[in-house]
């Protein structure tokens, strides 16, 4: 059964059949859920002794509840063992005469660091 009604949130009024999408990009640069959101600080998701991984309530890139992303670990396990991967290989960092790391973002789809050179260097082997 289709609602027939629009919903009203506040001053706002969203029509029967609308599609909403949420903003998650809202939510992660919150000032009343994050210090400096803009500011990279990977230590926020760790415990506050700096020894275990966490995942604050407020962070959800998978969505939450009922309709989560069934596939947030398979993807989290991907990334992990994508990025050990290469730091197990290859050290990596900037040319040396360039401009230093950029952290700045291209905003598209979905929020992306801005295309950099960077430098692959082969770890060495030790037996």
């Amino acid at each position: 059964m289709q609602r027939q009604q629009g919903r009203s949130r506040g001053k706002y009024v969203i029509p029967s059949g609308s599609i909403v999408i949420a903003s998650i990009w809202s939510i992660f640069y919150d000032v009343s859920f994050w210090k400096d959101p803009e500011v990279f600080r990977p230590e926020r998701f760790l415990t506050d002794d700096g020894t275990r991984a966490q995942k604050p309530e407020r962070f959800i890139p998978f969505s939450y509840g009922k309709r989560s992303c069934p596939g947030e670990v398979i993807a989290n396990m991907e990334v992990f063992i994508y990025f050990t991967t290469i730091l197990q290989h290859f050290v990596v960092e900037p040319p040396p005469d360039g401009p230093g790391l950029n952290f700045d973002e291209v905003l598209g789809l979905s929020l992306r660091p801005k295309p950099q050179e960077m430098i692959f260097r082969p770890r060495e082997v030790r037996a």
